[in-house]
Parts: C-alpha cells; structure tokens; sequence
C-alpha cells in the first residue's frame, strides 16, 4: 500500500492534534538535517533548504514558514514507533531517554515527497487481495536461497500483534521442513531492505518467496484459518511441496 505525505496529512486533518502535528513535523525536518553523520553542527544554508522543503510540500497556501534560529544542541539516539490513530498508521520517534518526541515520519529534502514512488523500490501488487489478507506482487520472480523460497518475517519484542503472528508463523514453517528457508527478523536491521520494498513501515509484516506479503497479523481470522491461509500461500511458492502438507 502506497502513501503520499498529502495524504497523510489530510487524515490528519481529521483529529484535533493536527496542529501540533504540522509543528512538529517542521521540528522534526530541521532536526534531521542536524542529526545528519556528515556535520556538528547545522549551517544556515541546511537550515533554509528544510524550510523550504516545508513551504513547498507540508504547509497550505497562503501559510510560510521561516528560519527564526538555529540551535545546535545535539539529540541523538532516537527509536522509531509506529502510532495507530483511529486505523490510520503513522511513523513517529522518541528519544531514548524519553525527553523528545518527533510526531511525523523523517522526510528525504531531496525527494519531492508527492512524486510517484513506484519506481523507488517498493513493491507493486496485483490490486487483488489474495487468502489471508495477503497481496501478490506484480512482475516477481520467487526470491530463494540455496534453491529454496524465503519466507520472511519481520516483527518487534514490543509489539502484541508481533507476539502472536510468531509462533503460528513458526509452527507452519516447522511443517515445510528443509523445503523453505526461514528468515524471522525481530528488532532486527537483517534483510531490511526487503522489509523497506514491502512494507510501510509497520510490523507484523510478512512476506512469502517475494511473491506474497502482508502487513498486519491474521487475529481477526484466528489461529485455525491463518494456519490455513499461510499453508496454501506457502505451497504456492514451494511447488506443492512436501506433498505431505501441500497434497497432490
């Protein structure tokens, strides 16, 4: 699924923080470029290319922003979280030491964020949903290692939906044996560009052989039908093998 920054922000709209949101995301801008590995400190030039990254892209017409100062006190060590806003997913990070939020996403000053991303790496699916809530990318070849499909699961220690996606994910996989090769990324930046190009940044996120993935766990179908949903998705990229789980 595909979000553009516009888009976000007009969900936003929706909910009183939408304010405070917009001011933050302009804290987050200036603050990125300062977090940035190749300087100490933020020279007025960085500073004026964020803000008119903001004007051009974040703020509504006839509203400007401008450079007041600049403050080079350094905050590092920010952790990525994923806020769930009345359905809608949203991108946020908080300081280690618990002091700082910054409400919106890290956006890239060199990239129009209203382009088209579909030539940037992320996947395109097919626009049908296929068993389990899964989608199928479009134009993939089945992605394997040593002659076996990957099946990649991407999850977080923190996260509750993570901890029971898992172990029915495991249980499945335990049945495939030495057909499928098991990639379980938890907290982890392993494979993370395949975790980039299918996901939007959320976890659970799973992907099976490339060709099918899905952001989300399958709670809402239960144990039984995900176990189901994941042996015959499985199947598809193994071959139908072992015969034992796939049949005839």
């Amino acid at each position: 699924m595909k979000t553009k920054v516009k888009e976000c922000f007009n969900k936003i709209k929706a909910n009183r923080w939408r304010t405070a949101t917009i001011i933050l995301a302009i804290v987050s801008i200036v603050l990125a470029v300062l977090l940035s590995p190749t300087m100490f400190n933020l020279s007025e030039k960085s500073a004026n290319k964020a803000i008119s990254y903001i004007n051009k892209y974040l703020l509504s017409e006839g509203t400007t922003a401008t450079l007041s100062s600049i403050d080079n006190e350094k905050i590092v060590n920010l952790r990525k979280i994923t806020l769930d806003v009345s359905g809608n997913k949203f991108a946020s990070y908080v300081s280690i030491d618990g002091k700082y939020l910054f409400a919106t996403e890290a956006f890239d000053l060199d990239k129009d964020p209203t382009a088209d991303t579909s030539s940037t790496g992320t996947v395109e699916d097919t626009g049908t949903e296929i068993d389990g809530g899964f989608s199928e990318a479009a134009n993939t070849d089945v992605c394997t290692e040593n002659e076996k499909p990957i099946i990649y699961f991407f999850g977080s220690a923190s996260c509750t939906h993570c901890k029971w996606e898992e172990p029915i994910l495991k249980s499945v996989v335990e049945e495939f044996g030495d057909t499928i090769s098991y990639h379980e990324n938890i907290d982890s930046q392993t494979d993370i560009d395949v975790f980039n190009k299918y996901s939007t940044g959320s976890v659970p996120t799973l992907v099976i052989g490339c060709k099918y993935y899905r952001i989300g766990s399958g709670e809402a179908s239960g144990e039984d039908a995900e176990k189901i949903s994941l042996r015959k998705i499985i199947c598809s990229v193994t071959g139908n093998q072992p015969a034992s789980v796939c049949g005839e």
